[in-house]
């Protein structure tokens, strides 16, 4: 019955009655964090984001362009009035805003698709890359890596280079970068435009998936059995005068809850 506390000073000899066996709780949940730890974040990979936005430029494009399309080449070219109306529905297809200047500059070029091609070659060398959400929590992970889960596939791989990725400030700045040699020959007005085009429709395609890796550390968790001591009868726990440490205090406690189940029965 006697209430043992970490640092007190034993009044007896204490030896163990019989055999038995302790766990030791702050050991298995260190291991159990351990485990949990040592289990690689999962970030799913959306492969599919940059031919939705291709998609969203070719069908955005088409509306201007279908009033351009003449069957007859005397006809004259759509009004500047007929080209503003479709603004709305260009933009709306585009999933970004769209100025009216920036749309004067598409009707001077005649909504080209050689501005299209540009405009999709340059976003298809950043995203090839990928634009995670938050660079700072993923470069945490470099100790250790990430595994990279393709969306729709489920095709799983380890990544254990995690610089190389662009934040979406990183990815921005990058479309300045790749569309030099792709737009060197434009003038400076039409380059300014595909670059603001191509920021604005730049996404993350790589997300931290937290169900997906607490589901995977917990399952890691579960597979850790319990540090567990082999106590044998007769064998000393703590001597007369001797200091109550850490492991004493476990065995003494256990000892302890031993003789009060045996109480509780009789």
């Amino acid at each position: 019955t006697y209430a043992f506390k970490l640092g007190d000073v034993a009044k007896r000899d204490i030896k163990a009655p019989k055999n038995f066996l302790i766990e030791d709780h702050a050991a298995s949940l260190q291991k159990k964090a351990e485990a949990r730890e040592a289990i690689k974040a999962v970030y799913d990979y959306d492969t599919e984001l940059l031919q939705r936005i291709f998609t969203n430029i070719d069908s955005a494009m088409k509306i201007p362009g279908e009033l351009f399309d003449k069957t007859n080449q005397r006809d004259p070219d759509p009004t500047l009035a007929m080209i503003l109306e479709s603004l709305p529905a260009f933009g709306e297809k585009l999933g970004i805003e769209v100025s009216r200047d920036d749309y004067l500059i598409l009707y001077k070029f005649k909504f080209s698709s050689d501005i299209s091609e540009k405009k999709k070659n340059i976003l298809e060398k950043i995203l090839s890359v990928g634009v995670v959400v938050n660079k700072e929590l993923l470069l945490k992970e470099e100790h250790k890596g990430i595994s990279l889960r393709t969306i729709g596939t489920g095709e799983e791989r380890t990544v254990n280079i995690l610089k190389a990725f662009y934040s979406p400030e990183q990815a921005k700045l990058m479309v300045r970068i790749e569309g030099q040699p792709v737009l060197k020959a434009n003038s400076h007005e039409l380059t300014n435009l595909i670059v603001d085009f191509c920021q604005k429709l730049l996404q993350p395609n790589l997300f931290l998936n937290k169900n997906e890796t607490a589901r995977r550390g917990k399952e890691a968790e579960e597979q850790i059995k319990p540090i567990l001591y082999q106590i044998i009868a007769g064998e000393m726990i703590i001597r007369e005068g001797e200091r109550i440490g850490n492991i004493h205090l476990i065995k003494l406690n256990a000892l302890k809850e031993q003789v009060e189940k045996k109480n509780l029965f009789l």
